[in-house]
């Protein structure tokens, strides 16, 4: 059999793309482990961004050398970029054999039989797919480790003012429950203790024969034996309601973590982004997570730059996060994406004038991050164990139920089992322990 490297870009919902990409084609491809001992490779992109658009391309110029060499290596490229770009990515880089959008994954065993017989490079994009591609089982033995994603809907209904995932994701469809429990059960069944239910809001999930919302899946999902844990990533603060908080408190799967993107603490900028939502509203949902549910962990997506943008909204932003402490931000400059109501609005503040904000903001998040961290050393948590840590020095990496990241010496046999960590320092991104026998 040939092989298949898929490189993945972007958020977990593309990570869980990729692995349904490498099931769709188990049956002629075994996954390669590096873009030159492949027979194919598959760059799954992210447009939520202009860098990571950029990053896409510059990959494809590092490839054009591996296809010289290999002229019967084929060379896809999928997800948000390539649904956004169709033909131009054809026209800018002849290295590339296909491009499919992110409605087509499931034709993709196709459309690569179709270039190869044809010899023709092709393009395949849906505008707007009504159904989530979803691929059989992949082979026993192929996917590793205790954690798992498994993708619950896909598309967006709230066109947010700067955000370019209802043009390249479409609008909302929910799968099925029985589906979604079907593949669960798999995960479960091959090793997985910990799921992460994905959607780009959670909260607006359907099942689409009962209409049964969000909360009544959590409640069957945290039915199911041998589960652990359970996660979701996002939802969107218009819709986090005290219901979920009620579930996530109630139910024994659910971890103690909630992913809440504020994107600004500006009421302003709130508005001109689209978020429908003002600061307030969602503090109150901050202090009814903290008040429900003590031990709760909240991080959050913060957009600095947004057009318009004054100094004062930004110092809203820092305040806000002050008041909150999250466990850790994911923020990012402005970047304007095509086709967003965003991209078209006038900024009278100067970008050099906003440059030094990001830094700022970071200044701050690590501040509250190394506190809590700081607070951690000599308490004893539960960690799952997830593998051996990136940096190969003999240690494994776990996760709290409420989203930190531990470090320590111990066996690989370890790896899938939850254990008692003590934890003795506090690093930047991590904390480091030891077992407790």
């Amino acid at each position: 059999m040939e092989k298949v490297y898929v490189k993945t870009f972007g958020c977990q919902m593309n990570v869980y793309d990729s692995e349904k990409i490498y099931a769709f084609l188990q049956d002629r491809y075994l996954p390669a482990a590096a873009e030159d001992e492949a027979d194919l490779v598959i760059l799954n992109t992210c447009s939520i961004r202009e860098k990571a658009e950029q990053k896409v391309y510059s990959l494809l110029g590092r490839l054009k050398p591996l296809k010289e060499e290999k002229p019967d290596l084929l060379i896809g490229v999928g997800g948000c970029v390539a649904q956004q770009e169709g033909e131009r990515i054809l026209a800018r880089a002849p290295m590339v054999d296909i491009v499919f959008g992110t409605h087509n994954i499931d034709q993709l065993a196709s459309i690569l039989e179709e270039r190869i017989t044809s010899g023709r490079r092709l393009c395949r994009i849906d505008e707007d797919a009504d159904r989530v591609p979803t691929a059989g089982a992949p082979r026993a033995g192929s996917r590793k480790g205790p954690t798992a994603l498994l993708t619950i809907m896909k598309g967006c209904d709230n066109f947010c003012a700067y955000c370019v995932v209802p043009l390249v994701r479409g609008r909302e469809i929910s799968r099925s429950r029985d589906e979604i429990l079907e593949e669960a059960r798999y995960l479960i069944a091959h090793g997985a203790k910990e799921i992460t239910l994905l959607g780009q809001n959670v909260n607006s999930y359907r099942e689409p024969s009962t209409g049964g919302g969000f909360i009544d899946l959590l409640e069957s999902v945290d039915a199911l034996d041998g589960l652990e844990r359970l996660r979701f990533v996002t939802s969107h603060p218009k819709d986090f309601s005290e219901g979920l908080v009620h579930a996530m408190a109630g139910l024994p799967s659910v971890c103690e973590h909630i992913h809440l993107p504020v994107q600004a603490g500006s009421d302003r900028i709130l508005a001109a982004m689209r978020r429908c939502y003002t600061s307030g509203e969602y503090l109150e949902k901050v202090s009814m997570l903290r008040s429900l549910i003590p031990e709760v962990e909240i991080t959050t997506d913060i957009i600095v730059g947004f057009p318009g943008e004054e100094r004062a909204d930004f110092d809203r932003t820092l305040s806000l996060v002050d008041t909150v402490g999250y466990q850790n931000a994911f923020s990012f400059r402005f970047s304007a994406r095509p086709g967003t109501a965003a991209a078209d609005l006038e900024d009278p503040v100067p970008h050099e004038t906003k440059r030094s904000w990001l830094p700022e903001l970071q200044e701050v998040q690590n501040r509250i991050t190394a506190g809590k961290h700081s607070s951690m050393v000599g308490r004893t948590v539960g960690v799952l164990v997830e593998g051996s840590g990136r940096r190969s020095n003999g240690m494994l990496e776990g996760r709290t139920r409420n989203n930190f990241i531990v470090h320590f010496p111990g066996s690989p046999s370890m790896v899938g089992c939850e254990v008692d960590v003590r934890i003795l320092r506090s690093r930047k991104i991590h904390l480091e322990g030891e077992v407790v026998s």
